[in-house]
Order: C-alpha cells, then structure tokens, then sequence
C-alpha cells in the first residue's frame, strides 16, 4: 500500500509537469483507425477487459489468464492506473496488452474537445510511466461512444479505436451462466469479446466475470481458438463480416 501511495505520487507530479509522453509519430491513412473485430478467416478471438484495474478482481483475472495460458487487453482507466499502479505492472510483467479507457470515464462525444484529450494524453502518461509500450496505442472510448472529430484525433496522432464485436453483458450484473452462454452461443472467427473487471466506480460486484472465465477460457480453448491480443488480431485484419 505504501509503494502504491509513493507510487502514484510519483506519477501526479509527472503528469503535472508534462513529462514523457510518446511521440505522436505519421499518421498512417492506410491503416484502419476503427477495429470492431478481426479476421473471419483466423481462427482467432481476443479477450478484451474494460474498466479496470480493480484490486479486487483483476488480479483473480489475470491468475487465470496465467492458469490457462492466455494474453488478453486490458483497457484501463488513468484514476485507477494512478490508483492500483502495482496492478499495471503485473499486466506488463505477464505479457497482456494495456489500452486507455480514459482517465475518468465521461462520454467523450459529450465533453469538449480539451477535456477529452486531457483524459485520453493523461492516461497515455501513466501508462508510459509503468512501462507500456507505445507501439500500439489503442483508446477504447468509455460506452463505445465516438464521433468523427475523435477518429480525426486518433488518426492524427496515430492511435486504434478499439470497438467490440461480442458483448458478454457482464456490466449488467448478469449471473456466470448468463456470460457464459452469452460468450459460447455467439462466439466466432475474429470476436472481439468484452467483459469488465471493475465499473467507474469501483463498486460492481464482478465474481460472476471471474467465475464466468474459468469456463469460457477453457471451452474456447477447446474449440481451437486462438487467444489473442488486439494488436495480434489487427496483424491479420479484414473487414468484418457483418
């Protein structure tokens, strides 16, 4: 807890004097700027957690992540990464994918164009600061809300916006079956699945996630999907099929 408090610390300060962030680097017209999901053609899906980090459940997450040999995307927001800097980390560590959520969590198509990018570059920071790599930057905007000004802005400083294709409805406080078959019935090639490990809050209960996970992990394995990260799924990227 303590190192936590230094921690973050450490990282307000930063953030106040504007120190550190990645280059914007060209925009890359050629690329797709929106992914909804991957390749109808690769038998492949990837795994994709909102809301985070929670001290509660994303460490029971990213353990059975571990257990069962899988890389996920976890898209976070800055006041928690600030918050639970040590949980950040541990995703890093274990090899998963980190995207920004956001520093606060607003409806960005309903925030002025300043503020959003303050909570789009703060969160850019903290992230940069424990370590992610600024290869891949991807934002996934809080309730998939977007316009077109916030694709420009992301396309202008060379970010992904991160959609989803398969929704496990787990924010709405579905019980563990419930997740479950809504993940297994609907389940295809190129899934861009979504679940949450926390809420803006910090208050949702998500056990029923965390129990819902131990079997969908295993019976998509079984299936011979591969699990993957966004930036794996968008190595192979085609339109979707919709």
């Amino acid at each position: 807890m303590v190192r936590d408090r230094l921690l973050c610390g450490t990282l307000s300060l930063l953030v106040l004097l504007g120190v550190g962030f990645c280059g914007a680097g060209p925009v890359t017209g050629a690329e797709p700027v929106t992914i909804w999901c991957g390749s109808s053609s690769e038998h492949e899906v990837a795994l994709t957690f909102d809301d985070g980090p929670s001290p509660l459940y994303t460490g029971k997450i990213l353990a059975l992540l571990k257990e069962h040999q899988v890389k996920a995307t976890f898209f976070v927001l800055g006041c928690k990464v600030e918050r639970y800097p040590l949980v950040i980390k541990e995703m890093v560590r274990e090899g998963h994918e980190v995207g920004n959520h956001t520093f606060d969590h607003p409806r960005l198509t309903q925030t002025p164009k300043p503020v959003c990018e303050r909570e789009l570059e703060r969160t850019r920071l903290d992230l940069k600061l424990l370590g992610c790599s600024c290869d891949r930057l991807l934002v996934r905007p809080p309730y998939s809300a977007y316009n077109d000004q916030l694709v420009s802005y992301l396309k202008h400083t060379s970010r992904k916006l991160v959609l989803w294709s398969l929704d496990s409805g787990d924010w709405r406080g579905l019980d563990a079956g419930t997740i479950i078959h809504n993940v297994l019935d609907r389940v295809k090639n190129g899934s861009i699945i979504v679940f949450h490990d926390s809420d803006e809050k910090d208050q949702a209960d998500r056990r029923p996630t965390v129990e819902a996970l131990k079997v969908i992990l295993p019976a998509l394995k079984a299936r011979g999907y591969r699990l993957v990260t966004i930036s794996e799924l968008a190595d192979h990227l085609k339109p979707c099929d919709k």
